[in-house]
């Protein structure tokens, strides 16, 4: 808890860039070393970058999970599959790595599991996705689309996308989630581009799809989708790492945010573990004030207590069925705040 609000980490990776999990060996390298410079380039003296990701391998879940929850107020987390299947062997952060950190700490971390139906074929894929919830755990989809220029699929694809957003249901889950946006590797960007979400979330009213990244840079684009689908949420990271070397320019796209969809349709999470000090993100965001020339000038809201209680915790309760009451009372008798 931080000053008696919950908060729910919506975005933790445990990466696996090691030469025996690479399949694809000129992109991978090409992404790691991407991935490497947005670290350095985003590191400043209150958060720098993790020095684990200058050697690719996976990241000691134990270590990282100590920083998350005992250096830092997070109460829960969500680790997160990505399913880039034509990079690496089994994805950059495979399933079942995600599900043994979530089975660590089966109390505090919910696993989001990640198929391809390219890759794997809708048949295979739904397989999969049957695997991870039976046998893993898993609470949440989260997909992407683009494998390459040439391996690239919609999210209001009748014959592909949908039959997986019907087996999610079949399974008893209802958030899908999306990475979009940023290409990895040798994707187009605009094969990431978030107007393909507009069929699929009224198709599917009951599930609700999680956008990550704010689709930059389609972000204009992004708003006016969700902003017409209230079963759209927005996952903020990397916005809470980009505000550490440009605050103006990323506060001013939280507030048009705030103004063209609300608070309750963002979600706060910190691409943990490539920046080691989670609670930095968590100080900065408490204290955060929305500045007066963008509240007068372009009518964007203040961050009251209870819009960041929103976007900290209480909407990812609310889509993901915890209770938050519960939550409270363990932090309390573990000596936390209640």
């Amino acid at each position: 808890m931080k000053d008696g609000m919950f908060i729910f980490d919506a975005v933790i990776h445990r990466f696996d860039f090691r030469a025996p999990n690479t399949v694809n060996a000129p992109v991978a390298d090409r992404y790691v070393d991407w991935l490497r410079g947005l670290v350095d380039g985003w590191a400043s003296d209150a958060m720098p970058s993790n020095p684990r990701v200058a050697v690719p391998g996976k990241l000691d879940e134990l270590a990282e999970a100590v920083e998350l929850f005992g250096n830092s107020d997070t109460d829960m987390a969500m680790v997160q599959t990505v399913p880039l299947l034509d990079y690496w062997e089994t994805g950059s952060a495979p399933a079942d790595a995600q599900a043994e950190l979530a089975a660590a700490f089966p109390d505090k971390i919910l696993f989001c599991g990640g198929v391809d139906p390219l890759m794997q074929g809708v048949r295979g894929a739904q397989k999969e996705m049957e695997r991870q919830v039976e046998e893993l755990g898993a609470k949440s989809f989260k997909f992407y689309q683009a494998q390459s220029r040439h391996l690239k699929w919609r999210a209001d694809d009748r014959a592909v996308a949908y039959p997986l957003y019907e087996k999610a249901q079949e399974l008893g889950i209802n958030y899908i989630q999306f990475h979009k946006g940023g290409a990895i590797g040798d994707q187009n960007v605009e094969d990431l581009r978030s107007l393909d979400m507009q069929g699929a979330a009224l198709d599917f009213p009951d599930l609700t799809f999680g956008l990550h990244h704010l689709g930059y840079p389609y972000l204009d684009e992004t708003f006016a989708v969700a902003s017409l689908r209230p079963n759209i949420m927005m996952v903020l990271p990397l916005w809470f790492n980009q505000y550490m070397v440009q605050p103006r320019p990323t506060i001013k796209v939280l507030g048009k945010a705030l103004f063209e969809l609300g608070p309750e349709r963002l979600l706060y999470g910190s691409e943990a573990f490539l920046w080691p000090r989670v609670q930095t993100f968590i100080d900065v965001f408490s204290e955060l004030e929305m500045p007066e020339d963008l509240q007068e000038g372009y009518g964007y809201p203040a961050l009251t207590r209870e819009i960041k209680e929103q976007i900290f915790g209480l909407n990812a309760a609310r889509i993901l069925g915890i209770d938050v009451e519960v939550q409270k009372k363990k932090a309390a008798a573990a000596g936390g705040e209640a």
